[in-house]
């Protein structure tokens, strides 16, 4: 099941962040997470098996520079 992810999933999500990048500062990374589930241009969706979290995917509109674009927001 897919289903996405709101304010309550911060700590699963950003568990998720540290396990993709260990070298970075835990809460810095929850703060992160933070700020997307509050950001009305992205969303975080959680994959779930029986109910327990397996996996996520951050998708967001930007409207900064993104190399090989042409064109915002990407």
């Amino acid at each position: 099941m897919i289903r996405k992810a709101n304010i309550n999933d911060l700590t699963v999500v950003a568990d998720f962040a540290f396990l993709l990048w260990p070298n970075n500062i835990y809460e810095n990374l929850k703060n992160e997470m933070k700020e997307i589930l509050l950001n009305k241009n992205a969303t975080i969706f959680l994959y779930l098996i029986d109910g327990c979290p397996i996996g996520f995917i951050q998708c967001q509109l930007r409207f900064d520079y993104v190399e090989g674009t042409h064109s915002s927001p990407v």
